[in-house]
């Protein structure tokens, strides 16, 4: 399943510059993201805990949870992203049962990297 295929629309792509902010710890969520082009630095406490690149997307849990940020996401290069918001995301997950099964995988790796990272 390639994510920015289901998302396609020039309508809905945002052009974000190099070292522009996507979103800040605390910000109210809304929308999560998928990068069709560039990368985006994922930050906890100034922190970088992850760089997403193509076809990766971010965001996903403050969504899910309906809850604040708790990271900071920053444009590591001139990014192109489609935002899904809540809505879009809640039919995907309704109608591409797959969907929610490659966002689930994507929330797995992530743990399994941050407990490698603590592991040291």
């Amino acid at each position: 399943m390639k994510l920015p295929e289901i998302f396609a629309s020039p309508a809905n792509v945002r052009a974000v510059p190099q070292g522009t902010p996507i979103f800040n710890a605390g910000d109210e969520s809304g929308e999560m993201f998928v990068v069709e082009s560039g990368e985006v630095d994922i930050l906890i406490h100034g922190v970088i805990v992850e760089t997403v690149g193509p076809e990766g997307f971010f965001g996903e849990i403050s969504l899910i949870e309906d809850s604040e940020r708790t990271a900071d996401a920053i444009a590591r290069t001139d990014c192109r992203l489609l935002p899904v918001n809540r809505h879009h995301f809640l039919v995907l997950v309704d109608e591409m049962p797959q969907f929610a099964l490659h966002v689930m995988k994507g929330m797995a790796d992530r743990l399994r990297r941050a407990d490698q990272r603590a592991e040291g």
